[in-house]
């Protein structure tokens, strides 16, 4: 499964800038072994904070919003 099998209905939910690996899984649907395979190879873009990796949603959705207008 790829990013481009996400939900879009499931995107457009309230999201937080950062938020856990667990959240940002169930939010889009996918399990926390994908979401969590996805962020240690770099696809979902991540912080650390403290002991947690975090997803980055912000930097994400402006990822592709540029997908958009390239496209």
């Amino acid at each position: 499964m790829g990013l481009e099998q996400l939900d879009p209905a499931k995107l457009i939910g309230p999201q937080q800038d950062v938020e856990t690996i667990e959240t940002w899984a169930d939010r889009n649907g996918v399990t926390y072994d994908t979401a969590r395979a996805w962020a240690m190879r770099g696809v979902l873009p991540t912080v650390k904070l403290g002991k947690r990796r975090m997803v980055n949603s912000a930097m994400l959705r402006h990822w592709l919003l540029d997908q958009e207008w390239t496209a």
